[in-house]
């Protein structure tokens, strides 16, 4: 479990704008984009070719483009269909032709594609088009004209928004990135309060136990039971009086036999990890709920509130789990269970209002004792105690291109 993590990827944008630069749309291509960009912030806007990378596999790079955005404008001008290359080779037929990959890949991901007419172009005839393309034909336009410039491309807008894609004013992002040099430095205020959370456990905890067993549980383990004939399954032994009254008889009693609880226990462990993984993407603690209570869960759900407060979410990468001693023993009705878990955790934080990488978490390495009840048929992690208490420091990123995903 990484639940000391305190908080990238690819930036996400949401409106992916494919026009040529060439012909007799280009220049509509560009105004567009400008005004799209200028309404809508340029994290929420894919300019096709600017914006790969040099040195990127094209194909891949638009695959992974149309994949994470939910809406294609395709800008059509009067020449679309028959604009030629330098080898008088019409483009729209070229399998490797940018645009054709840009609209075909988002056709084949039945993403929203409209095409935009510019220059007096009409919507492409289905027996025009390229057999991957022909699904264009069927798609709603919208037509912007030169003469009703303003007009045509307010409605443009206010199409995209009625999509739920939220547009902005330059102040309003100006603001968000102000905002987002203060999440930097709030998500390490964060990191410091969990992490004096997690020692203040361990303080209160070890407190009346073996300082010098690291691995000591923490939790109220069956007392020492003073009555003759008293069963001590740890032991595997029954105290018992002799005869005489004068001296103690040990006598053997079968082991329990916890080697199906052994298996389930670090089955549960292991997808509590995962799940873990997934509440901090999604800031959604509900699934966690098959495998956690008591204190564990209290506090993924505070440390979670937090993360919607503020607006941001966790990339987390569990790089290395193993497991250690499992001890497995019985308290009145109840049957518990603690384990030495060894974990290696790294991540990554992002805004969530445009999924900027905030700050990155190096590999850190994290043994602490889980502790687990049975309820039912299944176990649940009620407590965890953290032995690797130093503070996380995370590193500023700010990107919207993290190297590091």
């Amino acid at each position: 479990m990484n639940l000391t993590s305190i908080l990238g990827a690819k930036a996400r944008p949401k409106i992916f704008i494919c026009y040529r630069r060439t012909g007799e749309g280009a220049g509509f291509g560009g105004r567009i984009a400008d005004k799209l960009v200028e309404h809508f912030g340029a994290r929420q806007c894919f300019r096709d070719i600017e914006n790969i990378e040099k040195g990127t596999d094209f194909v891949k790079s638009i695959a992974h483009a149309t994949s994470i955005c939910e809406l294609l404008l395709v800008i059509i001008g009067p020449d679309w269909l028959t604009l030629k290359d330098k080898d008088g080779q019409v483009k729209i037929q070229d399998k490797n032709d940018f645009v054709r990959l840009e609209v075909a890949t988002a056709l084949s991901r039945d993403i929203r594609v409209i095409p935009v007419l510019v220059g007096g172009a009409k919507v492409p005839k289905e027996d025009e088009l390229p057999k991957d393309l022909k699904l264009l034909s069927r798609r709603q336009s919208h037509e912007l004209a030169d003469t009703r410039w303003e007009y045509d491309s307010n409605q443009l807008i206010k199409s995209i928004e009625a999509m739920g894609i939220r547009g902005s004013t330059r102040e309003a992002r100006e603001a968000q990135k102000r905002k987002q040099k203060v999440v930097v430095s709030v998500i390490l205020t964060i990191a410091v309060i969990a992490s004096v959370f997690l020692i203040g456990r361990n303080f209160i905890g070890n407190s009346n136990k073996n300082t010098n067993n690291k691995f000591e549980t923490l939790t109220n383990r069956p007392a020492k039971v003073e009555k003759t004939n008293a069963v001590d399954l740890r032991d595997n032994k029954v105290e018992s009086v002799s005869p005489t009254g004068l001296q103690p008889v040990a006598n053997e009693v079968k082991k329990p036999n916890y080697s199906r609880e052994r298996g389930s226990i670090k089955s549960a462990i292991s997808l509590a990890s995962n799940l873990e993984i997934r509440a901090f993407l999604t800031l959604n603690e509900k699934p966690l709920r098959k495998v956690l209570k008591g204190d564990a869960l209290r506090m993924i759900e505070t440390v979670l509130e937090e993360y919607r407060l503020l607006g941001f979410y966790d990339i987390n990468i569990l790089e290395s789990q193993s497991f250690g001693e499992l001890n497995i023993y019985p308290q009145g009705r109840k049957l518990l269970a603690e384990v030495e878990l060894f974990e290696t955790w790294s991540g990554h934080t992002h805004s969530s209002y445009d999924n900027a990488c905030l700050t990155h978490r190096a590999s850190r390495e994290n043994p602490q004792t889980v502790y687990l009840e049975k309820d039912g048929d299944s176990w649940f992690i009620t407590s965890i105690i953290q032995h690797n208490t130093a503070p996380v420091i995370p590193t500023t990123c700010g990107q919207y291109n993290c190297p590091l995903l």
